[in-house]
């Protein structure tokens, strides 16, 4: 083929050879310019489902008008043999970059993985909104010019909203390493397979590895299936909890846990690429590099929780006697407070309330943020004297299960239910607001006591769950003592953001404790501290999960309600 001409086109080279097709270099000498031309490759041509299948790609393609998409101009047939003319891109495959990188022992800067990153999705995002599924995402469909522009390729396996299915049911399309576990396992798709196969090139991108492997394809396929990768820290240390949090969400087994789509993605993306263009800071666990010195070297300041990670991680003896120090300075703390409380009202006399999982109204993405309203709120009604609350583990259980009130009430023997909804509205980058709609139902006639629409700027959060909590007390006839109306005003933190990393970390924490589950909440916590050091109840979730031989079941006092913010 090399030096002949087809039609107008005069082919230079061959570029690249797959499953779906061969590609070369031509010239097109009508309109003087560099194309691709694409054909199916020998011994298929007469298959009519590939024929099929290689129009699609024209058709699929076509539909889209993206600076990261690969434009195709036209499509031709010569001597019986169809191909497509495609933009012609002057780079390397994805995976020749990373090829090159691997030689050179340097992994891809973090900036081209973010920017990379963000055009891949802005293509995909351009794509999904016309109803069309790339379904076969790989590093080897993804060209990268000079200018670091990205163009997603070979869009020969979309699957169209009312298109034919094409594929063999007995066959898997696609290539397997970047495969999602419900494609696999032959189950319905949509888009959020292509989120899957985003998420295995992130994390090639940022390693240079796959990060589900085997030595044959089924070993390969119950890696996907049945295993988690690699840490991804193993590799790139520098990275943020943000990024760790984005990457585990990507690469869900389940897609109702996945990002439900790409534009959600892009949003925490293109947060991480405005974060790391700021002045780098060290990771909160590194440690100041010893001085060897003669002179006693100049104490540098350390953040007081930085301090006591520092301490636990230099040595078995000292990691043990510290976690020794913290649980009998607790113990002591806790004995204090048990002397100088007042006694405690009989449980006889005492209004027995449950807070029912809130139901969120949202994207699925913001469940924790409900679930962790939800805490929050059961919380502070469990400071007030005279209000028993049951324990949030026992509450849980009711989370989409649909029971009547008086069911709930006899399980729990309770005599008030409080449940509601919850509902985050992002406006715009830094704003957005909540609206939660709390009911307070008595049990023994299932009357609404108290119900209420709290639409607020996401800064009143807190007031908020104030509010619920001091209306519920008024409603049960509880009148509030002066130390319990400080703490229902007292605000944990002022910093937003470090507020919502701190319920991300509940929420894993809440998933259950496993290793992955720990590490990540505590990834959380971290960043939840380093946003505000004096945030006292992200500071306790941090020191507490970071000694794993002192995990403890939650309760619904996860944090003495009404701590305020620098309180220790």
């Amino acid at each position: 083929m090399i030096g002949k001409t087809i039609l107008h086109y005069k082919i230079l080279e061959k570029l690249g050879e797959g499953g779906m097709g061969v590609v070369y270099k031509a010239h097109d000498t009508k309109l003087d310019r560099f194309v691709a031309l694409k054909f199916l490759p020998k011994g298929i041509e007469a298959d009519e489902a590939e024929q099929a299948r290689f129009l699609q790609e024209a058709k699929a393609a076509s539909a889209l008008s993206h600076p990261n998409v690969c434009i195709i101009h036209d499509i031709q047939e010569y001597e019986g043999q169809q191909f497509i003319v495609m933009e012609y891109v002057d780079g390397v495959t994805l995976r020749e970059k990373l090829k090159e990188r691997a030689i050179s022992e340097s992994p891809l800067p973090l900036k081209d993985v973010l920017s990379y990153s963000i055009q891949i999705g802005e293509a995909l995002q351009e794509a999904h909104s016309k109803g069309i599924i790339h379904r076969d995402i790989k590093s080897d469909n993804i060209m990268i010019n000079e200018k670091g522009q990205v163009k997603v390729m070979d869009f020969g396996l979309a699957k169209l909203k009312g298109s034919l299915k094409l594929t063999k049911t007995s066959s898997t399309v696609g290539t397997l390493a970047y495969m999602s576990p419900e494609q696999l396992k032959g189950e319905k798709t949509d888009a959020r397979m292509d989120i899957f196969s985003f998420g295995v090139v992130l994390y090639e991108m940022l390693t240079g590895h796959l990060p589900f492997r085997g030595e044959y394809e089924s070993a390969l396929m119950y890696s996907i299936l049945n295993t988690e990768p690699e840490p991804v820290t193993k590799y790139r240390q520098e990275l943020s909890s943000g990024f760790l949090f984005l990457l585990d969400k990507a690469l869900e087994k389940e897609p109702d846990e996945r990002y439900q789509s790409i534009s959600d993605i892009l949003v925490d993306l293109r947060r991480l690429k405005r974060d790391t263009s700021k002045v780098s800071r060290k990771p909160a666990l590194e440690m100041p590099p010893i001085v060897q010195a003669e002179e006693p070297a100049p104490a540098v300041p350390v953040a007081p929780y930085k301090k006591f990670v520092w301490a636990i991680g230099k040595s078995p003896l000292i990691y043990a006697s510290a976690a020794a120090l913290f649980v009998l300075v607790l113990v002591v703390v806790s004995t204090v407070l048990y002397f100088r409380k007042e006694k405690p009202v009989p449980s006889s006399e005492r209004k027995m309330l449950v807070v029912l999982p809130f139901e969120n109204l949202g994207s699925s993405e913001d469940e924790y943020f409900a679930d962790g309203i939800t805490e929050e709120i059961t919380v502070r009604l469990a400071g007030i004297k005279g209000l028993g609350v049951i324990a949030r583990t026992s509450a849980i259980q009711y989370k989409n299960i649909k029971k009547n009130i008086q069911q709930v009430g006899k399980e729990l023997n309770v005599d008030y239910i409080l449940e509601g909804t919850v509902r985050w509205q992002r406006l715009s980058e830094g704003q957005s607001r909540v609206r939660v709609t709390p009911q307070l139902i008595k049990v023994s006639d299932a009357t609404h006591l108290w119900a209420s629409i709290y639409d607020k700027d996401m800064a009143d959060i807190f007031q908020v769950q104030s509010d619920i909590a001091k209306q519920v007390a008024e409603e049960l006839g509880i009148a509030l003592l002066e130390p319990e109306r400080r703490a229902l005003k007292d605000k944990p933190t002022d910093n937003l953001e470090a507020y919502d990393y701190y319920l991300r970390g509940i929420e894993y924490i809440n998933r259950g404790v496993t290793e992955k589950n720990l590490r990540i909440a505590l990834q959380m916590y971290q960043k939840s501290v380093d946003l505000d050091p004096d945030f006292a109840s992200g500071l306790c979730e941090f020191i507490k999960y970071s000694n794993p031989s002192i995990l403890v079941p939650l309760g619904p006092n996860r944090t003495t309600p009404g701590k305020s913010k620098g309180s220790s």
